[in-house]
C-alpha cells in the first residue's frame, strides 16, 4: 500500500501541485521542460568528454600541468574523464524519466568531469562548459521526483560520506606514491595492459569503474518499496472506513476486500483510488470510491503517485461518469464493453416480454424451490455452497479469478449478502453474491454459481427473487455485470481497437460467450451502461488490456487455463 507520508510528497510534487493550483506559467513550462533538456545536455557533454579523450593535449598546458602535479594524476584524470562521458550518455535515460539518482549522480559525474578536464589537459573552455551544465541541472532539481535504487537503497548521508572519503584517501596515497615518475608521452589507455605500469592504478582504476557502473545501475533503476503488512492493515482499515461512508461508490468497490488492492488516498482521507501494479502500469479497478467532488483529486492523485513511482496510471472499468475527469487529465479512452444495470423500480414480471420469466418462477415454486437471501453473520452452510462452487468450476474448466472478479473464499464472500436457490430439507443448487453500496444507489452481482443438481431455469428464479429482495430493501438499480466487447462499433470511421474488439465478439463466441452472455442478460430489460479503460496518451490501450487480464486471471497460466 501507498503510505500516506507518499501521498503528502505528491502533494509536495511540483508538477502535480503546480497543476492543481491552476499555475500554468513559467515555472510549470519549466518543471516540465527540465527533464529532456537535462537528459540533452548531459548527453552532450558525455559526447564532449569522449571527444576530448580522443584529441591530443595542447602542449603548453600539458607541460605547465606536468610541473605541478604528478604523471598518475594526469594519467588517472584522462582515463577517468573517458568513463564519466560513458556514464554520462547512460544517465541521460535516467534524466529524461525524472529519476532522483540519476539527477544526483549527473550532477556528481558533471562536476568530476569539470575537475577532470582541468586535470588532464587544462581544459578550461570544457569544465565550463561541464559546469554550467551541473548548474542547470542543480536549478532543476524539483522536476525530478521519482525515487531510484540509489536515493532510496544507497545513497544516505554517513554511508556515502565514508566511501567517497574512504576513495579519496586511496587516491591520495597512490599519487604520493607517484609524484616523482616521469613523463611518458603514451596514449592514456595503455595504463590498463602495459607492464611498466602499476598494478595499483590498475587496480583503483578498475575499482572506480565498478563503483561507477554500480552507481548508474542503481541511478536508472526506479524505486518500488514492498508495503510492509502493518501499512497493509493500517490502508485496508482506512480504505474501509471510506466506502462504509462514501457518497459516491458502484458495487465493484467491494473489491477491495479481495485482498490483492493497493490504495492512494486523496489529502481529506475522504476518497481512494484501489489498483494493483502490473510490470510498468498501474491499473486502478473501476471509478474512485468517497466523495462525488473528490473525483477529479482522486484521479490526479492515483496519476502523481503513478507518475512518482516511474509507473503509467491505468484505469479500468471506469464509468461514463468519469469520462470529463479523464479528459480533463488528457487520457485516452476506449470503449471496452457494457454492463446490464436493471432499474428496479421499473422491473415487473407483467406482461408478455416477461412471460419466460414468469413461468420459470411459478415451475419452479409449484415444484418446492425457494429463494433466501443470508445476510453477513447469519448461519450458512458454506460446505453445500463450495460443492456448487467447485461443480460450477468443473464445468467451465476454469479456475478462480482475482482483481476485477470476486473469488469463492469464506472470508471473503461473509462479508456480503448471499442469495441461495434450495428446497425446504435440501442443500443449495445456485447462488450468487451481492456487492451493497452504502447509500444504496446500486448493488451488484459478484459471484453467480450452479451446480450439476440444479433444474432448468433455477438462474432466472435466482435473478428475479434478488431483483424482488434488492427492491424491497430500498435499492435503487441492480447491476447484473459487464459483457465485454458489448456494443463496440465496427463502422468505418471506429478506431481500429473498437473493430477489432467488435470481430473478437462476433467471431469469439465459441472461447468467451460473448453474445449468449447478452442475450441471457437481456431478458431482465437492464439498461447497457458503457464502461470504459482509460489511461495517459503514451500506453498502450491494448497492453493495458492485457495487463488487467494476466491480474485477473492469475498469470498467463491463468489464462491458458481459462
Amino acid at each position: 500500500m501507498l503510505q500516506s507520508k507518499d501521498n503528502a510528497k505528491n502533494e509536495s510534487d511540483p508538477v502535480f501541485a503546480a497543476g492543481r493550483s491552476g499555475e500554468f506559467g513559467w515555472r510549470l513550462a519549466w518543471l516540465e521542460l527540465a527533464p529532456p533538456l537535462a537528459a540533452i545536455l548531459a548527453f552532450g557533454a558525455g559526447i564532449a568528454l569522449l571527444s576530448s579523450a580522443a584529441q591530443p593535449a595542447i602542449p603548453d598546458r600539458l607541460q605547465a600541468l606536468l610541473e605541478n602535479w604528478p604523471l598518475a594524476a594526469i594519467e588517472l584524470s584522462h582515463f577517468l574523464a573517458s568513463i564519466i562521458g560513458v556514464l554520462l550518455l547512460l544517465v541521460g535515460g535516467g534524466l529524461w524519466r525524472r529519476l532522483d539518482g540519476a539527477h544526483t549522480l549527473a550532477v556528481v559525474l558533471l562536476v568530476l568531469g569539470a575537475s577532470f578536464s582541468l586535470l588532464k589537459a587544462l581544459d578550461f573552455e570544457e569544465a565550463t562548459l561541464l559546469a554550467l551544465t551541473a548548474g542547470i541541472l542543480i536549478l532543476s532539481r524539483a522536476a525530478f521526483f521519482r525515487h531510484s535504487q540509489l536515493t532510496v537503497g544507497l545513497f544516505v548521508g554517513p554511508w556515502m560520506i565514508g566511501v567517497i572519503a574512504t576513495l579519496g584517501l586511496i587516491i591520495w596515497l597512490m599519487l604520493s606514491a607517484y609524484q616523482h615518475v616521469d613523463y611518458r608521452d603514451d596514449l592514456w589507455w595503455t595504463m590498463l595492459r602495459d607492464q611498466d605500469i602499476s598494478r595499483s592504478m590498475r587496480a583503483l582504476g578498475g575499482a572506480v569503474i565498478v563503483a561507477l557502473l554500480a552507481f548508474v545501475w542503481l541511478a536508472l533503476h526506479p524505486y518500488r518499496p514492498a508495503p510492509t503488512s502493518q501499512k497493509v492493515t493500517d490502508d485496508f482499515a482506512k480504505a474501509q472506513a471510506v466506502l462504509d461512508r462514501a457518497k459516491l461508490a458502484h458495487g465493484e468497490a467491494n473489491l477491495m476486500f479481495t485482498g490483492d488492492k493497493r490504495f492512494v488516498f486523496t489529502p481529506s482521507g475522504n476518497s481512494f483510488v484501489m489498483y494493483r501494479p502490473r510490470g510498468a502500469l498501474w491499473i486502478a479497478m473501476g471509478d474512485p470510491v468517497g466523495l462525488p467532488s473528490e473525483r477529479l483529486e482522486a484521479l490526479a492523485c492515483f496519476h502523481a503517485a503513478a507518475d512518482a513511482a516511474s509507473a503509467s496510471p491505468v484505469i479500468y472499468a471506469a464509468s461514463a461518469d468519469l469520462l470529463p475527469a479523464v479528459i480533463d487529465l488528457g487520457y485516452a479512452v476506449r470503449k471496452i464493453g457494457e454492463t446490464a444495470v436493471v432499474t428496479l423500480a421499473n422491473f415487473t414480471l407483467d406482461g408478455p416480454a416477461r412471460a419466460k420469466l414468469r413461468q420459470a418462477k411459478n415451475r419452479l415454486a409449484r415444484e418446492g424451490w425457494r429463494f433466501e437471501v443470508f445476510s453477513p453473520g447469519d448461519p450458512v452452510d458454506w460446505a453445500a455452497l463450495k460443492h456448487v462452487s467447485d461443480a460450477w468450476l468443473a464445468r467451465h474448466k476454469g479456475s478462480e479469478k482475482a482483481f476485477s472478479l470476486g473469488r469463492f473464499e469464506r472470508a471473503y464472500l461473509e462479508r456480503f449478502p448471499i442469495a441461495v436457490a434450495l428446497k425446504d430439507g435440501g442443500d443449495p443448487v445456485a447462488f450468487a453474491s451481492l456487492w451493497p453500496t452504502p447509500d444504496k444507489g446500486d448493488i451488484a452481482v459478484d459471484l453467480m454459481r450452479f451446480s450439476d443438481e440444479a433444474p432448468n431455469g433455477i438462474m432466472d428464479f435466482l435473478f428475479v427473487g434478488v431483483m424482488k429482495w434488492s427492491k424491497a430493501e430500498g435499492y435503487a438499480r441492480l447491476d447484473i455485470g459487464m459483457t465485454p466487447l458489448a456494443g463496440l462499433s465496427a463502422m468505418r470511421y471506429a478506431s481500429i481497437f473498437s473493430k477489432i474488439g467488435a470481430s473478437i465478439y462476433e467471431a469469439g463466441e465459441a472461447f468467451y460467450g460473448f453474445r449468449g452472455l447478452r442475450t441471457y442478460k437481456a431478458k431482465f430489460a437492464p439498461d447497457w451502461k458503457p464502461v470504459f479503460i482509460a489511461a495517459p496518451g503514451h500506453v498502450s490501450l491494448p497492453v493495458a488490456l492485457a495487463g488487467e487480464a494476466l491480474l485477473t486471471s492469475g498469470g498467463w497460466l491463468g489464462i491458458l487455463r481459462k
